[in-house]
């Protein structure tokens, strides 16, 4: 009963937020073209048609991204300002880098800019609509859900606690405990486990949960089995030690169910997708805008001390590959092995009075650009280290590896929050790589290049 009136309720939603950019941009050319408040404008109606192509995979995208499309999570939002507004800037984020690379299109900015607004008006408005349908008492939720919830170690009151917090009307009708012996009384009616059909018979409960701990998992199938007889559905919560298992933790490959233990944003579209697209495109404007700065001071290293522009040194970085990270060449010229062995310390010696500026100024970094093009790295993520630092730090840092789980990057959290330099705390570094990890949006990813360059540029631990 619960999976099909969500099911239903959740296509529902789906199928109105995909609908949404269609009606947005759809009234946003009759307005721009066919109303005749705003003069001729240039670019044939197959651009405006192609940008709504365009802009349509793109949005269904974010908004399975961000559960737009679940019903609770839209009843966890106050306003859904906040969450509807970061939907539709990625969208047409993602949109206009898409359609920078398609020059022959041209656009009107009043019909983008009414097509956007209309997009987020109506957006909003369908959230609003679908929570007060899911409120009302003539609702799909009309008549609250009564679930009995059976468990062991008191893992049936944590879930009906959870339950109980839910914004969809729920309520914990009895709990039935396979061992009640020795546990602290309980505010909901409690139920022996050899009498579990009172739930149905006396409580009148739509649907019973089975919440174990972890190391009890298998006695799972043999506590089933005289459930078997109940004529409401019963369903498990999976939970192996660490909390309940979020259900984007688990997906299908050919037919065999499957459960990240560590999942990280390197799986998702938005990532492998987004990202990419973004570091391309971003990668291309610095270069470009760039290039009389490169060519002045790879004209100015070579004035200035003998040896080569550019400074390739080995890093490790997505899954443990090894690659090449460009730098311009800030050094005297050295042999690799005391230069892949040793950090720069202040007032090293081996820096040249040019280099000094480029590190302080962190004009050095330029070439990782290049980097990026090949997709060694990121504009954005956790900085990638030496090879012989990352074999010692693997055996000291338990965590350690788990930094390489996404690309790393030219700038990172922990370089704009002050961690930047090998003076730094390593342990407080890795914590900022493994928070960048969990939290990954193109939002954070945005900010930490508007923090860097606003702050990052520059630092007192840059030599």
């Amino acid at each position: 009963m619960t999976r099909r009136t969500l099911n239903l309720v959740e296509l529902c939603l789906t199928i109105a937020f995909w609908a949404i950019p269609l009606v947005g941009f759809g009234v946003a050319n009759y307005i721009r073209f066919r109303s005749g408040y705003f003069p001729e404008a240039n670019g044939a109606p197959i651009s405006y048609a192609l940008w709504t192509a365009v802009v349509l995979p793109v949005w269904a995208l974010v908004v399975e991204k961000s559960r737009l499309n679940r019903a609770e999570t839209i009843m966890t939002f106050r306003t859904g300002i906040r969450a509807i507004g970061k939907a539709v800037s990625y969208t047409m984020i993602f949109a206009l880098l898409i359609a920078y690379f398609y020059r022959h299109a041209l656009f009107s900015g009043i019909f983008a800019f009414t097509g956007c607004a209309l997009t987020f008006l109506l957006s909003l408005l369908t959230l609003h609509v679908f929570r007060a349908v899911l409120r009302s008492r003539r609702g799909p939720f009309k008549t609250p859900l009564r679930i009995a919830i059976l468990g062991a170690e008191g893992h049936e009151v944590r879930v009906a606690r959870h339950l109980e917090s839910a914004p969809l009307p729920v309520k914990v009708a009895c709990v039935i405990s396979v061992d009640p012996s020795g546990q602290p009384e309980r505010k909901w009616p409690t139920l022996d486990y050899q009498r579990a059909e009172d739930a149905v018979d006396i409580y009148h409960c739509n649907e019973l949960l089975v919440a174990l701990p972890a190391r009890r998992l298998s006695d799972l199938q043999e506590l089933l089995r005289p459930l078997r007889h109940l004529c409401i559905p019963v369903r498990v919560v999976p939970d192996i030690g660490d909390g309940f298992l979020d259900p984007q933790r688990m997906f299908t490959f050919y037919g065999l169910p499957l459960l990240d233990v560590r999942p990280y944003p390197v799986d998702t579209m938005t990532y492998f997708v987004g990202k990419r697209i973004f570091d391309v495109a971003f990668s291309a404007l610095i270069l470009l805008f760039a290039s009389p700065l490169i060519v002045l001071i790879a004209l100015a290293i070579k004035l200035t001390s003998p040896g080569p522009v550019f400074f390739a040194q080995e890093r490790v970085g997505l899954s443990g590959r090894r690659f090449k990270m460009f730098k311009f060449r800030t050094m005297h010229v050295q042999d690799s092995g005391s230069s892949n062995t040793s950090h720069t310390s202040r007032n090293d010696l081996r820096i040249t009075s040019l280099g000094r500026l480029l590190r302080n100024t962190s004009l050095d970094e330029i070439p990782q650009f290049f980097n990026v093009f090949k997709s060694d790295m990121s504009v954005v993520g956790p900085r990638p280290e030496l090879t012989f630092f990352v074999q010692q730090f693997r055996q000291e840092i338990p965590s350690y590896m788990e930094r390489h789980n996404v690309k790393c990057g030219i700038t990172g959290l922990a370089q704009i929050n002050g961690f930047r330099g090998s003076d730094t705390s390593i342990s407080r570094r890795i914590e900022e790589d493994l928070y960048y990890l969990q939290n990954w949006s193109l939002f954070l990813d945005l900010s930490i290049i508007v923090r860097t360059i606003f702050g990052g540029l520059r630092s007192k631990n840059a030599y």
